[in-house]
């Protein structure tokens, strides 16, 4: 969201606690000037002066937080299609939407939670695969009788990556339809 929405609610939430800029900027151990072009919407504050703020007027961090936060849907089906990476690059399922994740999490609305579940998703979907290629290799090295035959490995993999694929363009279509509530099947483990 733009600089001036969190302007106008820094503003209103301090006029609604009664306080005057110089008590919101000696409350919060700001400079009044910064408050100022703050609550103008000319400097957007960040970090230790936003939580000092949130502070001083007994607001969740959280709350400011949502007004720093853009909305940009495309950039969901972005990170949503970046698990796809995993034809192209081993674990790219988890360590492209895992960077996008930690980079933009706080500045686009929605990422934070999206991206904890394709990551907890890609998470439990590697532990399958990866679990299923070690119990493979397992048997195959050391010689113990296999439940299956080893011809039916490949496809057996092949379908898996194919199930995860259809998994991540049906989550595309649920956020392209404004759908929040995609990957939902996974094991929670962030």
């Amino acid at each position: 969201m733009s600089k001036g929405l969190l302007a106008e609610k820094i503003g209103a939430l301090r006029k609604s606690k009664g306080l005057s800029q110089e008590q919101l900027a000696d409350e919060s151990s700001i400079n009044l000037r910064t408050l100022q072009r703050i609550e103008s919407g000319s400097t957007e504050p960040r970090g230790n002066t936003l939580r000092a703020i949130a502070r001083a007027l007994d607001t969740p961090l959280e709350e400011l937080m949502d007004f720093t936060q853009e909305a940009n849907p495309g950039f969901l089906q972005m990170m949503n299609l970046a698990s796809l990476s995993f034809w192209i690059v081993p674990l790219g399922n988890l360590f492209i939407p895992l960077i996008i994740w930690v980079l933009k999490r706080d500045k686009v609305k929605g990422v934070d939670q999206l991206g904890r579940r394709i990551l907890n998703f890609q998470l439990t979907w590697s532990f399958l695969i990866y679990g299923y290629l070690f119990l493979v290799v397992l048997f195959l090295f050391h010689q113990l009788p296999f439940f299956m035959s080893p011809l039916l490995i490949g496809p057996i993999v092949l379908s898996l990556c194919l199930v995860n694929t259809l998994i991540i363009l049906v989550a595309s279509f649920q956020l392209q339809r404004g759908r929040e509530t995609v990957y939902s099947f996974a094991v929670p483990i962030l």
